[in-house]
């Protein structure tokens, strides 16, 4: 009889605690460098987290919202009621569907996440020029497999476990 040996599988766990380490650090680096931005509209991070999918989704839906945050739909919802009443997102009701809305930014909201950004931008590029040439060289080669494991964990997050 002849038995196969499969090939253990990568050994991705310092891999994985190393990652999520640094992760969790450039986060926080990120919002305590963009802080006075995003204080300006007394918005909290899950407001911030809202308006900014805002931003890359104008139009989006609710409960798309919420499969993309991660979060559920009724917590999006009390988000968008808070952000209404402050004037930074605009709620829509959906021609075809009464009961389904779409969200969108106000110009107020859309100069806050200009503004945020462009602080955001300022601190990446801040640190990007005080590292040497092969370190930047080596954070622009890894870019595409960053984006391919952003979209895998986001995937992961809308599929139920």
């Amino acid at each position: 009889m002849l038995t196969v040996l499969e090939e253990p599988a990568p050994r991705t766990g310092a891999l994985t605690t190393e990652l999520a380490r640094i992760v969790a650090r450039l986060g926080r680096g990120l919002r305590y460098r963009t802080r006075a931005a995003r204080e300006a509209l007394e918005v909290t991070q899950a407001e911030a987290d809202l308006l900014r999918l805002l931003d890359r989704h104008p139009g989006i839906r609710v409960q798309d919202a919420a499969l993309n945050l991660g979060v559920a739909s009724n917590s999006v919802s009390t988000l968008v009621k808070q952000l209404t009443r402050t004037g930074l997102v605009r709620r829509v009701s959906d021609p075809l569907d009464g009961r389904a809305a779409h969200l969108w930014l106000t110009p107020l909201a859309e100069d806050w996440i200009a503004r945020v950004e462009n602080a955001r931008e300022a601190a990446i590029e801040r640190a990007l020029t005080s590292l040497d040439e092969d370190d930047r060289a080596a954070i622009g080669a890894a870019l595409p497999a960053m984006g391919r494991l952003a979209k895998a964990i986001a995937h992961r997050e809308s599929t139920p476990q």
